[in-house]
């Protein structure tokens, strides 16, 4: 566990880091969300006071990480959605032709 995930445990658990941090959305952050639209230098300015060695680079380097995941997740959605529609459109019509998964 890096520091910003220990930070972020230790404040969902810390009623006095969960009133500091009350505006930062805090109940979002975790294992598939790390704080977006929050003030950065808060989230560090509170993290040093509580004992946490934590800068902007490692909130910029969480947000960019969950967002590759987000954007992956998605085109594989959208991959899998394509040949579930193209299996569905070959039941319709009777064709049992190889499937093109990549045409319109």
């Amino acid at each position: 566990m890096n520091e910003l995930e220990a930070f972020i445990a230790e404040a969902r658990q810390n009623p006095d880091l969960q009133a500091q941090l009350q505006d930062c959305s805090l109940e979002k952050w975790g294992e598939s969300h790390t704080p977006l639209d929050v003030d950065p230098l808060k989230v560090i300015e509170v993290a040093k006071r509580a004992g946490f060695n934590i800068s902007a680079a490692d909130i910029f380097f969480a947000q960019c990480q969950q967002l590759d995941n987000f954007w992956r997740f998605e085109m594989e959605n959208a991959f899998v959605a394509r040949r579930t529609l193209s299996r569905i459109q070959m039941q319709i019509s009777g064709v049992n032709d190889t499937l093109d998964y990549y045409s319109i």
